[in-house]
């Protein structure tokens, strides 16, 4: 299997290729630096999705989404007893109605989540870096195929095991699945560590601000 540097190498040749125009966004500042480095971080991600060996994806996978799971229920229970109380409210001057709107969208994800925690589908680590990698390129008009074939190219860059049952229709299917149907809200990046960015010696280093990144997902997810 290849190093992680030449993996990123390789695709790099790979974005050059199917997305010419790229370049040109980057340098008029259409694709901002703090945009491109999250890019790079959704890429990372994917990397160490394929990379893995299938015991271990299992293993992260279940973690993940057990992660993500108690990241909502946390969220909406904190909410639905700030409403509880109207001193609270007013003691700390929340907004009661933008609180139940919050609590509304996280109990929506809350929702997604547990049913997908209790699926016999497996929920597979690489579905939520695969959407935000979807959302990303679709937000600058990336031409459809290619960001699939980018994607094939990089599991075979990986060596990933499960790519003999990927092609152009099968991630096309699942896109459309993932679009319509996957909960992902900017706030996930925490949960993810997205802050942390794990280089070619897999040695952790700080990353951007969590702030920044989550700013940028926003923008993507909104």
């Amino acid at each position: 299997m290849k190093g992680k540097r030449e993996i990123i190498k390789e695709l790099r040749k790979k974005l050059r290729e199917y997305f010419p125009q790229m370049q040109v966004f980057i340098d008029d500042n259409t694709i901002t630096k703090d945009d491109w480095v999250f890019f790079g971080r959704i890429i990372y991600r994917l990397m160490d999705c394929f990379i893995t060996t299938p015991e271990k994806a299992i293993r992260r996978s279940r973690a993940q989404v057990n992660k993500i799971l108690n990241f909502y229920k946390k969220e909406v229970r904190v909410r639905k007893l700030a409403l509880k109380s109207e001193v609270f409210l007013k003691e700390n001057n929340i907004d009661g109605e933008a609180l139940q709107d919050h609590l509304v969208f996280y109990q929506d994800h809350l929702d997604y989540w547990s049913m997908r925690h209790a699926s016999t589908d497996l929920c597979f680590d690489y579905e939520i870096h695969l959407y935000l990698f979807y959302k990303w390129m679709d937000n600058y008009e990336f031409d459809d195929f290619y960001q699939r074939e980018l994607v094939l190219s990089l599991m075979e860059l990986c060596s990933y095991y499960g790519s003999r049952y990927f092609d152009t229709e099968r991630l096309q299917a699942e896109k459309n699945v993932f679009m319509s149907e996957m909960k992902v809200g900017s706030e996930l990046l925490r949960v993810l560590d997205y802050a942390i960015e794990k280089w070619s010696d897999d040695e952790e280093i700080p990353g951007s601000e969590i702030e920044t990144l989550v700013d940028e997902a926003d923008a993507h997810l909104n």
